[in-house]
């Protein structure tokens, strides 16, 4: 009953197609966990005085597919390389040869649970090693946890192996070791099935988390999250009374390229630059994009920015962006650099300035940085001292 209800879910999480989550994955464990479903009702007829021929050789195999079914799915859904479905070959090997045997010979659970308990054995490590290994932060810790969980039924199917190796008198038309693999797998599937949709979850959760934080268009921070980070980071200054620097950016001519070329063309400038002023900036810089073809960066380091703006205006000055029509772009970019040395003033004035330093460089020919330091004697209204950097 669990696995068909954990089928279900999978099936509604295909309906309603989630972003990012591959959606063959999820008919993956939807077929995975029905197989499972009717392969423990099969295998649960007898308690019902119901035994039909043929019947638990069928049940097993309905388990061994849904084993397969749920490493594929794992596979999909993190995205691993396709070259790790190579275990599917010697799990079906064995399945073919535990099939084989009972055909030509007779239900001999020895056989039957060595083979299908190595075949899904195979199949479970597999799936274990692959959930360790995910990538992505958000998910990594429930991945992890469903690892462990596959460690624990790949115990569980090593033990029923084991049992019968060191019991070579046990009446082999019988295995005693079946309620122990469902009721194991029962508590298991509790587990395993909440930490698939767990994941589900947190990848929906982070992607929503990346939207309210990043811009669209540059995958930069955006306003809020620069804002945010510009604000905190002088308060900690101001606390320290240690140096703040902020540089605003702004891509010259760029209502040209828009009026000349298309919104299209202006989009691929504006992803261009970013990606070079991303690729620039060293750890720790912040990088944003604050409005239309402005961009914000907040340096690591304030006695480093001046370098840093320039070698960000030299970053842009060399891109050659192709556009729709086979035209090649080339833009520049303004830089207005502010500083305040003691962290003294509020966040908004250390924006104006920069600004106001902005407006100088635009001034001044363009494709320029212009500096402006703020020390704690100017009023909050008086002006700072505006040079070429």
């Amino acid at each position: 009953m669990l696995s068909f209800l954990s089928s279900f879910a999978f099936l509604f999480a295909y309906w309603i197609q989630p972003r990012l989550v591959p959606p063959r994955s999820l008919l993956c464990w939807c077929i995975a966990y029905l197989s499972f479903a009717v392969g423990f009702a099969v295998l649960m007829l007898p308690a019902f005085d119901i035994e039909p021929p043929g019947m638990p050789l069928f049940g097993n195999l309905l388990i061994d597919v849904g084993a397969a079914l749920n490493f594929v799915a794992i596979v999909l859904y993190l995205k691993r390389p396709r070259s790790e479905l190579w275990v599917l070959l010697p799990a079906a090997l064995l399945a073919l040869i535990e099939a084989g045997y009972v055909l030509s010979h007779f239900e001999n659970m020895r056989v039957m649970v060595g083979l299908g308990c190595a075949a899904r054995g195979i199949l479970t490590v597999a799936a274990a090693l692959a959930l360790w290994q995910c990538n992505d932060p958000s998910r990594r810790p429930v991945a992890r946890l469903a690892a462990a969980i596959h460690g624990v039924w790949a115990l569980m199917l090593l033990s029923r192996i084991a049992w019968w190796l060191f019991n070579p008198a046990a009446e082999v038309t019988f295995d005693p070791t079946t309620a122990f693999g469902l009721t194991t797998r029962l508590v298991l599937t509790c587990a395993i099935t909440p930490c698939f949709l767990w994941m589900l979850a947190r990848q929906l959760d982070a992607e929503l988390l990346r939207y309210a934080s990043r811009d669209t268009l540059t995958g930069l921070a955006n306003r809020r999250v620069v804002w945010e980070q510009g604000q905190a980071r002088l308060t900690q200054a101001a606390r320290q009374h240690r140096a703040m620097a902020l540089l605003i950016i702004d891509v010259d001519h760029f209502k040209k390229v828009n009026d000349g070329w298309g919104h299209a063309a202006g989009d691929a400038v504006l992803a261009a630059v970013a990606r070079a002023l991303a690729g620039a900036a060293s750890d720790g810089d912040l990088v944003g994009r604050i409005g239309g073809e402005e961009f914000l960066v907040l340096p690591a380091h304030p006695g480093a920015a001046l370098a840093l703006a320039e070698r960000l205006r030299a970053a842009v000055a060399g891109l050659q962006i192709a556009v729709e029509g086979g035209a090649v772009l080339r833009c520049t970019i303004s830089v207005g650099h502010a500083e305040t040395r003691d962290g003294s003033g509020a966040w908004q004035r250390l924006v104006n300035e920069a600004d106001r330093a902005l407006y100088a460089a635009k001034q001044g020919g363009r494709n320029r940085v212009v500096s402006v330091a703020i020390t704690a004697s100017q009023g909050a209204d008086g002006g700072a001292a505006v040079a070429p950097a």
